[in-house]
């Protein structure tokens, strides 16, 4: 662990909160609210790409860091587009078709999907290892 560096920790992080995204999208669903299958598929394939970013530094693995990234990006914007009548609903204090009780975790899902892919990107940025 010595000679792990910056970029080593950020995709860490990063891969820790893909699978606390993850856990929040399966209690989402669980609730009734709407995730698609590539949603789930996207989100693997996030942290299987994270963890392989971990591996140090080959030429391969920032490449995999970016994908990762945009795999995040697309499940935050999935998950924005699905829940977006949960949000308004809750904004408007009606009730209609969505469920606006389920508002607070579209939130939670996005602000923690946020934060996995900025230190997604900023791992891309960093060198995996010291030397």
């Amino acid at each position: 662990m010595k000679n792990k560096s910056v970029g080593f920790y950020l995709a860490a992080i990063t891969c820790a909160l893909s699978v606390v995204t993850l856990i929040l999208l399966l209690v989402y669903g669980s609730r009734g609210g709407q995730v698609q299958i590539p949603v789930y598929a996207a989100l693997a394939g996030a942290i299987i790409l994270e963890a392989v970013a971990l591996m140090g530094e080959k030429p391969w693995t920032d490449f995999t860091g970016i994908l990762g990234a945009v795999a995040l990006a697309y499940v935050l914007m999935t998950v924005f587009s699905d829940g977006i009548w949960n949000i308004a609903e809750s904004m408007n204090g009606i009730k209609m078709v969505g469920l606006p009780e389920l508002a607070g975790m579209n939130y939670t899902i996005a602000g923690v999907n946020i934060v996995a892919i900025i230190t997604a990107i900023a791992a891309c940025f960093t060198k995996k290892s010291k030397a």
